[in-house]
């Protein structure tokens, strides 16, 4: 038996690991949840599908609702936009003594703290209704409250407050208005395994810029509000934050994927690929009656495993690599499937099928009308997994010494 170098411990990135995720957010307001998510693993990808806009207005209507509140009156907001925009319109002059400060979640209290803005009011449910059912009553002689939120919003709270008793200002603090979305963009989303949303107009935005049947197979909603606007649209929300806030929605991500298989495209030189590669030798070594001579070993170099040659695909569960499989292009009309291999311990749960077929889908992509595999005649289970998937045998079509079983299949 020849003697093996040992694999290299794999690279574990985080329970996101080998997710590519869009986030929609504007680029500026972007960088807390692409951090979030990068500190889980994932790769995130920042697709700006809305700007953020001054009022028509310029901010008068702002500025002149602020400087008429008196003690006992509000300034409600919504959105840490909203917090910019109450920060900038004050400037120098703050508000009156005893007007007092609520927002509908830690985020937007976090905006408006950094602004020097004070707040006295953070519902535990950070949506409309949550705030809604915290605000306190009116005082017995009336009050005002100016909200302060985006040219288009719910109606929820304004008409809440309005029932409770206030004299509610509502106010256009900012507009929100579509970003043009490049081909970049484009290609990220139908590259991505899945996208967050942050509110109801980005869900808008990128559904009108790529379609439903554009964006990524996994859709994450920050909370309620932004969920029925994506079911509005036709869009099936696979992920709900509790708590609606950032770190809420991270965590919703992590539970969501946990103990699911995440198969993914991954340059044939990275860490996890070569540590699946080194895994699979070491394997086959101890299974192969006379061992393995990696030299009689049909070439799989990086560049014959990497476009526009082929590809490479790495299996991870919770972050973990768990496996990989990888394609060479053998002719143009044809395509090998190599380097087929699952850690022993993930083995017997459909996973191994699962692999199969996505590189089967992954060489449709490649424009092949058929691939072939060949295996040895210890990897009973190998064998028995071509077969049921339709793979039919054929005769050898290479001199690599330990295949002992060559198989093909069409591609539908």
């Amino acid at each position: 038996m020849t003697a093996m170098t040992p694999p290299p411990e794999p690279v574990v990135a985080g329970p996101l690991g080998g997710l590519r995720i869009v986030v929609t957010r504007p680029r500026d307001q972007a960088a807390s949840l692409v951090e979030a998510l990068e500190s889980q693993g994932a790769e995130a990808v920042s697709v700006p599908v809305i700007e953020i806009t001054e009022p028509l207005d310029g901010g008068v209507g702002l500025r002149t609702a602020l400087r008429v509140l008196r003690d006992g009156d509000w300034v409600a907001v919504t959105s840490p936009n909203g917090a910019v925009t109450v920060a900038e319109a004050l400037g120098e002059r703050p508000l009156a003594d005893g007007v007092r400060v609520a927002v509908v979640g830690p985020g937007t209290r976090d905006r408006a703290e950094s602004l020097g803005l004070p707040v006295d009011l953070v519902p535990a449910d950070a949506i409309a209704e949550g705030l809604a059912a915290a605000f306190p009553a009116p005082p017995i002689a009336g009050g005002r409250v100016v909200l302060a939120r985006a040219e288009v919003a719910r109606e929820t709270l304004p008409i809440h407050l309005r029932m409770m008793g206030w004299n509610v200002d509502e106010v256009v603090a900012y507009r929100t208005v579509s970003a043009d979305i490049d081909d970049s963009g484009r290609l990220a989303c139908a590259a991505a395994d899945a996208v967050v949303f942050t509110s109801g107009s980005t869900v808008d935005s990128l559904v009108d810029a790529v379609g439903v049947d554009g964006l990524p197979k996994i859709v994450a909603s920050i909370g309620p509000a932004t969920s029925a606007v994506a079911a509005e649209r036709g869009v099936d929300v696979d992920v709900e934050a509790d708590p609606h806030t950032i770190p809420g929605l991270v965590d919703a991500l992590v539970a969501h994927v946990a103990d699911r298989p995440v198969l993914h495209r991954e340059p044939a030189g990275s860490a996890d690929a070569q540590w699946c590669l080194e895994q699979y030798y070491a394997e086959l070594d101890t299974r192969f009656v006379h061992g393995l001579d990696r030299g009689t070993v049909q070439s799989t170099d990086v560049d014959e495993i990497s476009p526009p040659n082929g590809l490479f695909v790495v299996v991870r569960l919770d972050g973990h690599p768990v496996g990989c499989g990888a394609l060479k292009r053998s002719d143009p009309a044809v395509i090998d499937i190599k380097r087929m291999w699952l850690r022993p311990d993930v083995r017997g749960r459909g996973l191994g099928r699962a692999l199969l077929g996505h590189l089967m889908d992954e060489a449709r992509s490649l424009g092949v009308d058929r691939v072939r595999l060949d295996t040895n005649e210890t990897l009973v289970e190998a064998i028995a997994l071509y077969e049921s998937s339709g793979f039919g045998a054929v005769e050898r079509f290479n001199d690599d010494p330990h295949a002992t079983h060559f198989f093909e299949r069409a591609l539908d």
